[in-house]
């Protein structure tokens, strides 16, 4: 069995979070957690989401053993953070969005929670990113860490370095550092490659790099990697889409693979990951397509 792969036994508690302004999220989580409670298992409701002042979550998560997250990506993203470093793995349920990292849809998931009570599926442990500037907290993401612009019409100067070895001098819009679960993400949109769910492996690649060649790179989970700010110039660090921090001209990030993974429940086999794919990238003509349900044979 894959070291980042582990085998499950019903919950004892399970949290059930939404994405509070999508249609239909609101009224579904409570179907579900009304499951979770008929089934005697302790449970609590709560909206997830970015600009959330509602707390639950984060006082809930220690002892939670299951967070079911219904929304989409983004939901699904936020409970990541929440969950990461805790016992709690996750299963997201997919409101009508081609998402990456749902295990099921609106209408699977009734379902699909009975297994997941009942103890079925494994955890995959997925590898994140750690962003870290003197003098600050250390960031972690699931998706990708973005150093970019701070306003339109700019552009950032970044010198990366590698083990101790100036790679390259990038003048760009931005740079991307991407797990490889955020391999799928944005990422992909700007060239980057395409990489298993559970390798430990960092991508970095530049978006619209000025007289320089938009190569991507694969890099080792054990690389130092290092990225400067240049003089002149200011930049704004995205951890995950959502939080931003400034950092000043001269800052240096330092950045790899964080001490934290977040566990995420799958009932379909390992290969469901690359028939997603294939769906939802429209790899396959028509007459070609396949099943990405993890009920799929």
């Amino acid at each position: 069995m894959n070291e980042q792969t582990v085998p499950r036994t019903p919950p004892r508690r399970v949290g059930v979070g939404f994405h509070p302004s999508l249609d239909g999220a609101a009224d579904l989580a409570r179907r579900l957690a009304a499951q979770v409670e008929a089934a005697g298992i302790d449970v609590w409701l709560a909206p997830v989401g970015w600009n959330q002042t509602d707390q639950t979550p984060h006082r809930e998560i220690a002892d939670t053993e299951l967070l079911v997250c219904v929304g989409g990506d983004g939901t699904v993203l936020h409970a990541s953070g929440i969950a990461a470093g805790t016992g709690a793995s996750l299963l997201g349920v997919r409101m009508g969005r081609l998402g990456f990292l749902s295990e099921c849809t609106e209408a699977e998931a009734e379902d699909v929670l009975a297994r997941a009570l009942a103890g079925e599926g494994r955890v995959e442990r997925r590898a994140m990113v750690r962003a870290a500037v003197a003098g600050h907290e250390a960031a972690h993401a699931l998706n990708d860490v973005v150093v970019g612009r701070g306003g339109l019409g700019r552009t950032i100067s970044a010198a990366v370095r590698v083990d101790g070895v100036l790679l390259a001098e990038y003048r760009a819009d931005a740079v991307i550092i991407s797990t490889a679960t955020g391999s799928t993400g944005y990422a992909l949109s700007v060239g980057g490659p395409i990489l298993p769910p559970l390798s430990r492996d960092l991508v970095l690649v530049p978006v619209a790099p000025h007289l320089t060649k938009a190569n991507p790179l694969v890099l080792p989970a054990e690389a130092d990697l290092r990225l400067t700010i240049e003089r002149g110039f200011d930049a704004v660090m995205s951890v995950d889409g959502a939080t931003e921090q400034p950092l000043e001209a001269g800052a240096e990030l330092r950045l790899g693979v964080s001490e934290h993974t977040v566990g995420f429940l799958r009932l379909g086999p390992t290969s469901h990951f690359y028939s997603t794919l294939a769906d939802r990238l429209g790899w396959l003509r028509a007459d070609h397509a396949v099943r990405s349900s993890p009920s799929a044979d």
